[in-house]
């Protein structure tokens, strides 16, 4: 009932500024039957082993009458501060089974890199703004890289669905697609096997020139195959890695 809502604010206030610190514990509970009819039990309390507490008391519950439980909410408290802790048996990295990060250490093959760029005008932009920005950066990487400079780019252009405009650029052995929604975002994802990291901020800023466009989110990711998380340049299958 929407009436009784003050009853469950209550209680979160009153964890909040009474029980504060762990073991405090704020839990809902549903109990239903068969027909969907259910009942919210609201629960405060300071038992350090709640989570068995619940499980035995809803079990009770449901043997004497016959409803279901569901626990939707266990909210902790604080941790107590601990002046000056000791640990009672600190572990080193010494007493971990690396066998299996070992295992996904060797198993990696990083073939190439990701970015992902995220971009915001403070102007209006345009297809043709889009695809000018595209065209000169790749002008640009041509010139001045000889692992981009010896290969061919195909630019594929869709425009013809909404406003904005996409745009797909391929050589032998990368990819650019760029995403204009038709207003003032602009999402630039890259792939390249190779010469990427050192030419992916020269990209941006010959992208960017002569526009407002702005880099608000910038991600890059190593690929390949083999649970992937080094990147090429940082990885050498012959070489231990020092926590091993």
């Amino acid at each position: 009932d929407e009436s009784d809502e003050w009853r469950m604010n209550f209680l979160k206030v009153f964890k909040e500024k009474i029980f504060l610190h762990d073991p405090a514990v704020y839990a809902e509970v549903i109990l239903y039957d068969i027909a969907n009819d259910y009942f919210k039990l609201l629960l405060v309390s300071e038992n350090d082993d709640i989570v068995s507490e619940l499980k035995t008391v809803m079990e009770f519950v449901e043997r004497s009458t016959g409803l279901k439980s569901d626990v939707q909410l266990i909210n902790g408290g604080l941790w107590t501060m601990q002046n000056d802790f000791v640990a009672s048996h600190p572990f080193s990295p010494d007493d971990y089974d690396k066998t299996s990060p070992l295992e996904q250490w060797k198993s990696q093959h990083p073939l190439g890199l990701q970015v992902i760029a995220q971009l915001e005008s403070k102007t209006p932009l345009s297809k043709d703004a889009v695809r000018h920005s595209l065209d000169k950066a790749i002008a640009f990487l041509h010139e001045s890289s000889p692992v981009w400079g010896s290969q061919k780019t195909k630019i594929q252009q869709c425009d013809d669905v909404g406003d904005g405009l996409v745009l797909v650029a391929t050589w032998l052995e990368g990819t650019i697609i760029v995403l204009w929604d038709g207003r003032e975002h602009v999402d630039v994802n890259m792939f390249a096997y190779d010469g990427l990291e050192s030419q992916v901020e020269h990209f941006q800023k010959r992208f960017q020139m002569g526009t407002s466009l702005s880099t608000v989110l910038y991600d890059e990711h190593p690929r390949g195959f083999g649970r992937v998380v080094s990147y090429k340049h940082d990885f050498d299958p012959e070489v231990e890695p020092h926590w091993a």
